[in-house]
């Protein structure tokens, strides 16, 4: 109808002129005491009903035109491509400084895009290549400092920092792989308790440096996931535990839900503020706590809820203030697994 009233604005005075020519007509005849002035004003109803349906037609392809530019102007709006098929049709295109404007503007655009492209794709090689490379020097770094012995405590401090480099090291190759995520997964089915058990080994030096306890609930469940991703993922709720834990312990363990098994990383540190909870997965978002912390990025849960959607994993968290967080995974399981509430501890002092 919005066409319709522009085309109708549009040809305003030419439905004008057709009237009064019309009008003009009939009233001269009628002054003139024409004969047969029945015949006549036949003859100009005959003509209006004529210019009406020619009107009828060219607004019928006005309106045609119209709704093709508009969806090519929203398919513009949307991808950046321009689609110009059928828009030169007939004689009566409208807008058509718009459709120049359109094509210039497009062809514009998609020579920055290709030098964009360019650039983007010069510096994802550089990154990947840094991240690469640098894994060279850290794993020298963790041979001397194994040679080096175990009783010197400034080499545990050492070796604790050396650790957050790896993390830091693998958040940017993970950054850098997320786009082709999809492509990566390798799905199996693993024992969830021997995952869990083995990227909290890995962490046993921080929690020892803080005096922390980490209690592994033992499980016997068996879940369809990709271990490097999902290892990823663990070990970044982890950090963040322990990052903002300053006494007290961390705790894994599995509920049972339906045919599902929830897991639970639960903490006894700062917690989060009610007014940052929705946030917490938003990329770059680091919060009150993140601003105590001048190393924190906001990348670590960004990356993790990235990689539990492709995994089909739902997150659920709860905190409160002074009390600790609980983050909780909730992962379909296979029917035959079971559950077990023996825990096991893993340093602290």
């Amino acid at each position: 109808m919005k066409f319709w009233i522009c085309f109708l604005k549009e040809k305003r005075l030419a439905a004008a002129l057709c009237f009064c020519t019309v009008f003009l007509f009939l009233a001269v005849g009628g002054l003139y005491h024409v004969e047969d002035f029945p015949k006549l004003l036949y003859a100009a109803l005959l003509t209006l009903i004529f210019w009406g349906a020619v009107g009828i037609w060219r607004g019928m392809t006005f309106v045609k035109h119209c709704r093709k530019l508009e969806d090519t102007t929203l398919h513009y709006e949307q991808s950046g491509e321009l689609r110009t098929e059928g828009l030169r049709e007939g004689s009566d295109t409208p807008c058509e400084e718009l459709l120049s404007l359109l094509e210039t503007v497009s062809a514009a655009q998609r020579a920055e895009r290709a030098a964009w492209e360019v650039k983007e794709a010069d510096r994802n090689d550089y990154y990947l290549m840094w991240t690469h490379q640098i894994k060279t020097p850290i794993a020298a770094m963790k041979l001397l400092l194994e040679n080096s012995g175990e009783g010197d405590k400034n080499s545990f401090f050492m070796r604790e920092e050396l650790f957050k480099i790896e993390q830091y090291v693998e958040m940017v190759l993970t950054f850098q792989r997320l786009e082709s995520l999809s492509s990566d997964l390798v799905l199996k089915e693993y024992d969830l308790y021997e995952m869990l058990k083995q990227t909290a080994r890995s962490f046993s030096v921080l929690f020892i440096n803080k005096g922390l306890s980490l209690e592994l609930q033992k499980m016997h469940i068996k879940v369809l996931t990709d271990e490097k991703w999902f290892g990823f993922c663990i070990g970044q709720l982890l950090s963040n535990s322990v990052k903002y834990t300053r006494q007290g312990r961390i705790a894994i363990r599995a509920e049972q839900e339906g045919e599902s098994a929830v897991l639970c990383v639960e903490d006894t540190g700062i917690g989060i503020r009610p007014e940052d909870l929705p946030r917490i997965f938003e990329r770059g978002f680091t919060g009150y706590n993140g601003r105590m912390d001048e190393r924190s990025t906001g990348i670590g849960l960004y990356l993790c809820h990235r990689i539990f959607e492709h995994l089909g994993i739902e997150v659920r968290t709860e905190s409160k203030v002074g009390t600790g967080t609980k983050m909780s995974l909730r992962i379909p399981v296979r029917k035959d697994s079971s559950f077990h509430f023996e825990m096991e501890k893993y340093g602290g002092r």
